[in-house]
């Protein structure tokens, strides 16, 4: 591996963790350490403690976010703009129920448990019946809705009707007990376990990783299971969405896409965001949906990357801005594809000749 591609990897993996320095505690008995065999179960206490925390500690609460993330707003790495995210945790015992109502736009709802196996999804309207039986663990599910905007309306309505569709989401429940993680972790010591597994995946890289990673205990890869988790917790699995990276230390540069094979019928769409070195949205511009995008006359999409500052030449469209004098990143996303085998190869095609390209 030659020093300029060891370097950038290194840069990725603190930047996928937002690692920070984690000192050894004085204080004794703080909790169970956290390592590589639990650490996905510990990702997802993080992640329902942190849940709660912003929902006034209360279960079956709905928690529907209005705006998209932004510079000021981010709270996590590789944030997007692709829809408004709708959360709560669900006490699920004796049986609950999720349900959305008709609605023109993209909605999927997800239904993660405390190992991060995917329950179940829905895309589209309808309802969700979930009992303690269907959990590998507990009785509390992590609820997660993205609603996607109809793009072609005026802003205003297009927020109004997304807003509307977060409104219309209701649940029912027979129960409102707690949740209480079921092993007391020590928190602090889950960034160095994160960082240990993805530096050995930088080692040791794992073939077809996010394809393989997301999904339920019984069909995931473990290992894929928790590099991709240690690099987002909450993604879809593959018959839902597709993800893959692409990196670049240039200031001006493009790529022209063809349309993936997606349930366009069924609201399905594609992305392409700008982070930084670091994972987080480091521009104003930093994100584009192919409802946006101006397409060719072949029906291609061509996406133009251009430093902030960087004047837009005549007949350049699609533009995103990247940060300048930098390493930064992206992420190309596919949402509802028809057969994720093909959307996966259509994806790491692309960002394999973009990084290679791009990192010139």
């Amino acid at each position: 591996m030659n020093t300029l591609k060891k370097s950038l990897l290194i840069t990725i993996v603190f930047a996928v963790l937002g690692l920070t320095n984690v000192h050894a505690s004085d204080e004794k008995n703080r909790g169970v350490t956290v390592t590589d065999k639990n650490f996905i179960h510990a990702d997802s206490t993080r992640a329902y403690l942190k849940e709660l925390a912003q929902a006034n500690n209360k279960v079956n609460f709905i928690r529907p976010n209005r705006v998209f993330p932004n510079t000021d707003n981010q709270d996590v790495i590789r944030m997007n703009s692709d829809t408004l995210y709708t959360k709560f945790i669900l006490d699920v015992k004796g049986g609950a129920t999720v349900t959305t109502k008709p609605y023109d736009g993209y909605q999927n709802i997800m239904v993660l448990d405390p190992n991060h196996s995917e329950i179940t999804t829905l895309t589209g309207n309808g309802t969700i019946k979930l009992d303690e039986t269907m959990l590998t663990e507990g009785h509390h599910a992590f609820i997660i809705i993205r609603t996607g905007l109809q793009r072609d309306l005026p802003e205003k309505e297009m927020f109004e009707k997304a807003h509307k569709a977060q409104d219309n989401i209701s649940i029912t429940y027979n129960a409102s007990e707690p949740y209480i993680p079921s092993v007391n972790y020590d928190l602090t010591t889950l960034d160095t376990v994160k960082y240990k597994i993805l530096n050995a995946f930088i080692k040791h890289p794992i073939k077809d990783v996010i394809k393989n990673g997301f999904g339920t205990t019984k069909t995931r890869d473990p290992e894929a299971a928790k590099v991709v988790i240690a690099i987002g917790w909450g993604g879809l699995s593959g018959t839902n969405a597709v993800y893959s990276s692409f990196n670049s230390t240039k200031e001006r540069c493009s790529v022209t896409l063809d349309k993936p094979d997606l349930n366009y019928d069924k609201k399905g769409f594609f992305s392409v965001t700008v982070y930084n070195a670091d994972g987080y949205i480091a521009t104003m511009d930093y994100a584009l949906n192919s409802d946006d995008m101006v397409p060719n006359k072949d029906g291609t999409f061509t996406i133009n990357f251009l430093a902030s500052g960087e004047p837009i030449k005549e007949g350049e469209k699609n533009i995103l801005r990247t940060p300048r004098g930098k390493i930064w990143t992206g992420i190309l996303r596919a949402y509802y594809p028809k057969d994720k085998d093909k959307t996966f190869a259509w994806a790491d095609g692309w960002t394999s000749k973009m990084t290679k390209e791009f990192m010139k």
